[in-house]
């Protein structure tokens, strides 16, 4: 017959082991942490949405001026699960995360006599939330030696290891791909957003261990990966981030909504603007096209003034990118071409928040997704003319001047009037190739490109004294390139001096623009007798507007020998029509752009 010390040795181990699982349990409550607003009202409106379909809804402050929506507690069992129930059913957001609540400070939602109405008629979907009483404690242990505890055994590493990677294998994989954004949003992962738990994700969470004073595995528990998470969802939620799909431009990605204004569709774009008076743009590009439409997007996308000059571009034959940066922003992008679909974005930021920058862009880059849908036509990719002024809505950068020259070399040399190039930062040919200044004095410059750029042919010059008078033709970009081609200008030579008798310059009327300044002057054989230059300054005296003045054969003999240049002076002997006199200016004038 067993002894009644036996039994009461049962009773009390029965008793130590009911008060030891009520402090574990207690010990792992979880909350399930829906969003974080920065007002206080947008959260009520989001509470008061959750509870349509849930019964267990919570508003906390959080630290820094937040307020976070969570449904629990949970047990962390129960709390896997019913994210994983609630995700699927699409009651709470994707981006819903488990977190053990250290960072929560007070409730704001429900109100104290909200809980105690629900203490008293039992919650439905959570567990009550208010910790028992100490009266309710002694009430639930036996007589007898209840008040003897023993205190809790902790786990070993290895056990701890177990669970970890147990837990672990359970995540699905856009969990393991969200993880990996926490902790390179954290600074402590450098790899792809792939979700595979290699060397590299292994390292990070081993840094993010060290850095918060966790024992270094290697692999993070569940509460420590809910930590990494929330972390990572307190530092999201200022930028809004949210799921975005134009339908209009067929794509899909997260994006910083908080920052953006809504979308204005303008082919070949979708232009997320910054509100007010931020830097901060997304730009979705989308059009239908080919190898050859994906280049013309390209070459005139350089123009925009959100490119800016520096920084590494690239195009393949299906697709292209683009990272491109001064002072003042850094953009990044990309494009592919897909099934006769152009589709890519745009990512622009200021100048000097690094950090956050590449964080955002991963962001947004790695969410890119295309769907069914395309942007109407945009029609000037499908001519051979640049747009000058904007393309889809966005600003096209501007140089300060534009004028004309006359190629002189089958190296690219181009002669053309002086102008103030102090101005420029620099110095372009219509094709982007930059240009160095070889010489120049009071009405001349000969410029040279800084690479090898063969033009189509150069200028015949004619070395005798033209009549005068006689009719001429004026080579030049008149409206500084938007005609994507130079203009003729007709008009006559009427002398070989200046008003004042200076030889060396002659006097023209012709009825010329600024963008056709540097241009050279041909007569009727195609031969060219001058190069324009910029009228005089008009102070008290007011010349009619068509009196030009051209430096002729003197002046410009004398400027390419300082520049250590020669011209053709082979000349013809017949005369040309108008149309053979545009074809020879589409040959032989550039365009040259200064560039602030």
């Amino acid at each position: 017959m067993k002894s009644p010390l036996i039994y009461s040795l049962v009773a009390m181990m029965l008793t130590w082991a009911q008060v030891a699982l009520a402090q574990s349990t207690v010990a792992r409550q979880v909350w399930i942490q829906l969003e974080t607003r920065l007002h206080l009202e947008a959260s009520l409106d989001s509470i008061e949405i959750y509870a349509h379909d849930l019964d267990n809804v919570n508003g906390f402050e959080i630290d820094g001026g937040w307020f976070g929506v969570a449904i629990g507690p949970y047990d962390l069992e129960q709390a896997d699960a019913a994210l994983q129930k609630f995700r699927t059913e699409g009651i709470i957001p994707r981006t819903s995360f488990t977190t053990s609540g250290t960072s929560y400070g007070e409730r704001f939602y429900p109100r104290a006599a909200q809980v105690a109405t629900q203490t008293e008629t039992g919650p439905n979907t959570a567990p009550q939330t208010e910790a028992p009483t100490a009266d309710q404690e002694r009430s639930a242990v036996p007589d007898g030696p209840a008040e003897v505890t023993l205190p809790e055994q902790p786990i070993s590493l290895a056990e701890q290891l177990a669970q970890s990677k147990a837990t672990e294998r359970a995540m699905t994989g856009d969990e393991k791909k969200y993880l990996q954004r926490a902790l390179a949003w954290a600074g402590f992962y450098e790899s792809a957003i792939d979700g595979l738990y290699g060397p590299g994700t292994r390292a990070a969470m081993t840094r993010w261990q060290s850095a918060n004073g966790y024992k270094e595995t290697g692999v993070l528990t569940a509460e420590q990966r809910a930590e990494a998470i929330a972390d990572y969802q307190f530092l999201l939620a200022g930028l809004g981030f949210e799921e975005v799909v134009d339908a209009q431009a067929g794509i899909a990605l997260r994006l910083p909504s908080a920052l953006l204004a809504p979308a204005a569709h303008d082919p070949p774009f979708a232009t997320y603007a910054a509100k007010g008076t931020g830097l901060a743009q997304v730009i979705f590009i989308s059009q239908r096209g080919d190898r050859a439409r994906l280049a013309a997007l390209y070459e005139v996308m350089q123009t925009l003034s959100i490119l800016p000059e520096t920084g590494p571009r690239n195009l393949a034959k299906s697709s292209f990118t683009i990272e491109a940066y001064d002072d003042r922003l850094h953009t990044t992008g990309f494009a592919t071409l897909q099934g006769g679909d152009i589709k890519g974005v745009i990512f622009v930021w200021p100048r000097g928040d690094a950090a956050r920058r590449a964080r955002v862009e991963e962001e947004i880059f790695t969410s890119f997704t295309s769907v069914a849908g395309v942007l109407g036509e945009a029609p000037i990719l499908g001519t051979d003319l640049k747009p000058k002024e904007s393309l889809g809505g966005l600003t096209i950068r501007q140089p300060s001047f534009t004028q004309s020259g006359v190629f002189i070399s089958s190296a690219g040399h181009i002669l053309t009037a002086a102008q103030d190039f102090s101005e420029c930062e620099s110095l372009l040919l219509q094709d982007g190739l930059p240009l160095s200044i070889a010489v120049q004095n009071a009405e001349l410059a000969v410029l040279v490109p800084t690479q090898g750029a063969a033009p189509p042919s150069v200028g015949r010059f004619e070395t005798e004294r033209p009549d005068a008078p006689q009719y001429v033709a004026l080579g030049g970009y008149s409206y500084g390139g938007k005609l994507g081609a130079p203009s003729i200008t007709m008009g006559q030579l009427q002398a070989l001096t200046d008003l004042t008798g200076r030889a060396g310059v002659a006097r023209l009327e012709i009825d010329s623009l600024p963008g056709d300044i540097g241009g050279p002057i041909y007569d009727q054989y195609g031969s060219v007798i001058g190069v324009l230059l910029p009228p005089p300054p008009q102070e008290s005296r007011q010349l009619p507007a068509n009196v030009q003045f051209m430096a002729n054969w003197p002046l410009i003999s004398e400027t390419l020998i300082a520049a250590e240049a020669a011209a053709s002076t082979e000349t013809k002997t017949v005369k040309l029509e108008p149309v053979d006199l545009a074809n020879l200016a589409q040959n032989t004038v550039g365009l040259i752009a200064c560039w602030p």
